[in-house]
């Protein structure tokens, strides 16, 4: 079975709603993808599309979630809703089969939608693609790694351009400086010349080379300052970048961080389920073998119950053929005196045989009733290994959901983990119905298109089912009428014609008048038939947990449940070892992948540490010698 990270999901996020147009009449503002975004603006999603055609009347909405991990969340989190309520994708197919689909149906869309035929196949062609988890945290990850190789460019492109720059302004203030020598080397040349000379007036001609070498100073020192400026400028860009790549660094480790310690407590989550799964089935095996030890001794003690009562009804009738032929003997006019004495003798032995099997009788009597006794309190034994089958039933079921819940949140932060066992793999067949319960699922949908606000329409249907569940509970309320035919009694149906039934009908409906009714044959049927004799008392109207055979649509038998759950029992452990065997070796990969990830970090670290002391070493170097230069 390929792995949660290996399943391929329509991209950008995208759930598909089926059966939106299943009612025999539905609103025009159902068709307004508006009121959609509104009727499932709890999952967040960003747009919603209408879909439907002649060919598939009932109609599709696919709404998208966007291409971010959030979305990805509320996606999975519509399916699980949608799942656990049993109207999943797997659902709607066979609702279809069945030709009768009731409800809205929802799912998230993969690869199977994605390459379907018909409608909902050609809208996710045109609109998305195919992506595994693994390949969108991938695609995330190579997104920031060329973000951070885009800030290293720029980071060396600008180290460049300010080493430029320092290359210009000291060459240019070397330049300057030499200029200056010459100047003064001129002036001085000047003033000696004029010396000499007392007769030539060299002022005008000194005051002009002054000025002129004030201004080729001052413009000198003008464009000194302006480059100074752009290199503050650069440095200052530069360290911003620093601290932004630094910063998002940090980030980056945190985000990891808090990703592993995640990882970390969804696994210790999962190995406790694990463990509470693992003593929940010892003790459903342990029970399961003292319940066939029992069941057993309680046959072999029928079969010789059986033996018993065929050899009392033999004495019986072996007694009662003695009494006539001793009646018949005490009846005979004895004529003849020789044969007086033979005859008493007979009869004596015949009275004396007579007391023996009376006698023996009395003591097959007392061991049968002992034996009555001992199957009556197998009965009792086995009724009470009934009631603890069915309790451990529901705590292996709600152990399965709480694993189902934990892969879920696994996979929306991209964990990989093999698909869970299923706790109970008989449970489609074998499991617990409670006898004379009303459907609530039949109430919701009926608040659901009665009133747009969920919340209220969920009181309102807890309200309804509990009103109705306490008028089939009723002992005094029997809608039920008897059917003749030809003049013969035959059974009891329902009155269609009884005044709660028919305001039930009109005020709510057909599907939750169904879902009463259904309820109200089960619990007099139950309580009509025989089984229900010794465990439940008849007068008494109550809710009833059964164990159910789902494909015969029947009471199961012990027997069927201990056979099933020891077939389970087995299959569970094979799978669960090699479950725990494979996830240690997945925990220890981990375990590698996560050192050689922290060591590549904190190589990572070190390096651009480096780069940095050593780009700083550079700057300094050159400020240096631009300080001495200034002091020479």
């Amino acid at each position: 079975m390929a792995s949660s990270s290996d399943e391929r999901y329509v991209w950008p996020w995208t759930g598909i709603v089926a059966n939106i147009f299943g009612k025999p009449k539905h609103e025009p503002v159902e068709c307004d993808s508006m009121y959609w975004l509104r009727k499932f603006e709890q999952y967040k999603p960003e747009e919603a599309y209408v879909l439907h055609c002649a060919e598939d009347p009932t109609g599709y909405v696919v709404l998208e979630f966007g291409t971010e991990w959030i979305g990805f969340t509320q996606m999975m989190k519509l399916d699980t809703d949608f799942l656990v309520d049993h109207h999943g994708k797997k659902d709607y197919y066979e609702s279809r089969k069945m030709g009768y689909s009731s409800g809205l149906f929802g799912w998230c869309a993969q690869a199977e939608d994605y390459n379907s035929e018909g409608l909902v196949g050609n809208f996710l062609r045109q609109k998305a693609e195919l992506k595994t988890t693994s390949m969108v945290a991938q695609e995330s990850l190579n997104e920031k790694t060329e973000t951070l190789d885009h800030l290293y460019g720029e980071i060396g492109s600008v180290n460049k351009k300010i080493s430029e720059m320092e290359s210009k302004y000291i060459e240019d203030y070397m330049s300057l400086d030499k200029m200056m020598k010459e100047i003064e080397k001129k002036r001085d040349l000047l003033h000696q010349t004029c010396a000499e000379d007392d007769h030539v007036n060299c002022a005008p001609v000194l005051k002009s080379i002054v000025m002129r070498g004030r201004e080729i100073t001052y413009k000198a020192m003008e464009k000194n300052k302006k480059l100074q400026q752009e290199i503050d400028t650069m440095n200052d860009e530069l360290d911003r970048w620093c601290q932004q790549l630094i910063e998002q660094e940090k980030s980056t480790i945190q985000q990891r961080r808090k990703f592993e310690e995640e990882k970390k407590s969804q696994m210790e989550s999962l190995i406790l389920a694990s463990e509470k799964q693992m003593k929940a089935r010892s003790d459903v095996l342990s029970l399961l073998e003292k319940h066939q030890m029992e069941k057993k001794a309680v046959s072999d003690a029928l079969l010789k119950l059986e033996k018993e009562m065929e050899n009392e009804q033999k004495l019986k009738l072996e007694i009662a053929e003695l009494e006539e032929q001793l009646k018949v003997l005490k009846c005979v006019n004895l004529e003849e005196a020789d044969h007086e004495n033979k005859r008493k003798i007979e009869i004596e032995e015949i009275e004396e045989k007579l007391e023996d099997m009376i006698f023996y009788m009395s003591v097959k009597d007392d061991e049968n009733q002992a034996l009555k006794k001992k199957v009556q309190e197998a009965k009792i034994e086995l009724e009470d290994a009934r009631q603890q089958i069915i309790k451990l039933l529901a705590v292996g079921t709600v152990l399965s959901q709480l694993m189902f819940s934990v892969q879920k949140l696994i996979e929306c932060i991209c964990l990989t983990i093999q698909e869970l066992p299923q706790f109970l793999k008989g449970v489609t067949k074998i499991q617990i119905k409670k006898i004379g319960e009303v459907s609530a699922r039949s109430f919701k949908k009926v608040c659901m298109n009665r009133y747009k606000n969920n919340k209220k329409a969920s009181s309102e249907s807890v309200k309804l089912c509990a009103k109705w569940q306490k008028e089939i509970l009723d002992s005094t309320w029997h809608p039920f009428k008897i059917v003749d035919v030809e003049g013969k009694e035959i059974q009891e149906e329902i009155d269609e014609n009884d005044p709660k039934l028919l305001s039930l009908k009109n005020d709510l409906g057909e599907e939750a008048y169904v879902a009463v009714v259904t309820a109200l044959k089960e619990l007099h049927e139950y309580h009509n038939s025989d089984d229900a004799e010794n465990t439940h008392n008849s007068s008494e109207k109550q809710v009833i947990p059964e164990i159910w055979d789902s494909e015969n649509g029947r009471r199961a038998i012990v027997t069927e449940a201990l056979n099933v759950g020891n077939e389970v029992g087995i299959a569970c452990m094979k799978e669960e070892t090699k479950r725990i065997k494979g996830k240690e070796k997945k925990i220890e990969m981990r375990k590698m992948e996560k050192e050689k990830i922290e060591g590549e970090n904190a190589e990572g670290e070190n390096t651009t540490t480096e780069k940095t002391h050593e780009r700083e070493e550079r700057v300094m170097d050159k400020i240096r010698t631009i300080m001495s230069i200034k002091r020479n």
